[in-house]
């Protein structure tokens, strides 16, 4: 129903017939009425909307590199960052079996004119850094031993990412400390360089890689094929009915209850 300010002939605002009257920056504007359409939610159109809400979320979770790796190209395409990243790796997000796969391999997450850099092997080391040492691309000269160089690390199971502080060029290897929530998981590892003119490089997949153990009480704890039976064991051991009077003291070498992604519980 709509209401009529000034007469029948006057402005009106809400739905009057096949027309819906509205303000819009202090104007009296009407347009069309856009009837709505109810689409049944098909398994075709799940899949879909699966496959556009993934690449949509790695570009949300990315931002940050986006717009120092993207934002020229998306500037002269008249898109945002997560526009043209979305239009320029579409193709690697692929639609299998009712679930969508992604070639993280592929992923382009920075290009442009910027000497790049060549990256080394990842070193997972034991304080849940990653570690990428780099030496400088022999085929191109223009380049500065200033110019900064990135390091982003993108956790699938979590959708979640991470991006190093920038390093110079000069120090030949970058690092970042990972989140104890993704020790075990599988981490992504993407470089790139951005130059003094703000310059990006064309982004470099560095490869895949985990960390393979869990800080507890100051000791490391390898996170290899048995950590999951080591987990249940422990747990099992602290569920044991405990006999001791209330003036004894507990049994010495009683296995904590551990929970992977949390805080280490005290010992009693």
């Amino acid at each position: 129903m709509a209401i009529v300010i000034q007469g029948f002939s006057g402005p009106f605002i809400g739905r009057l017939g096949p027309a819906v009257g509205y303000m819009w920056k202090r104007r009296n504007c009407v347009r069309s009425y856009r009837e709505h359409i109810r689409y049944p939610n098909t398994a075709q159109q799940r899949e879909e909307r699966d496959w556009f809400v993934g690449m949509v979320r790695f570009a949300a979770e990315a931002r940050q590199v986006l717009k120092l790796g993207l934002a020229r190209q998306a500037a002269e395409a008249q898109m945002t960052e997560g526009n043209y990243f979305v239009m320029r790796n579409k193709q690697h997000f692929v639609r299998y079996e009712g679930s969508v796969q992604v070639d993280y391999s592929q992923l382009q997450l920075a290009d442009g004119p910027a000497a790049d850099v060549y990256f080394r092997t990842p070193r997972f080391e034991e304080d849940e850094t990653v570690a990428v040492d780099f030496e400088k691309n022999g085929s191109l000269f223009h380049s500065s031993s200033e110019d900064r160089v990135y390091l982003y690390a993108y956790a699938p199971s979590l959708a979640k990412g991470l991006l190093s502080a920038p390093v110079p060029r000069r120090r030949k290897s970058v690092a970042i400390r990972l989140p104890e929530t993704w020790n075990g998981l599988e981490v992504h590892l993407y470089g790139f360089v951005v130059d003094r003119e703000g310059r990006p490089s064309r982004s470099t997949y560095i490869g895949m890689g985990r960390v393979d153990h869990y800080q507890y009480h100051g000791a490391f704890v390898p996170l290899n094929k048995n950590w999951s039976e080591f987990v249940d064991m422990a747990n099992e051991a602290n569920a044991e009915p405990h006999t001791t009077g209330p003036s004894e003291a507990p049994t010495e070498g009683r296995v904590p209850t551990i929970d992977l992604f949390g805080d280490p519980p005290e010992v009693p």
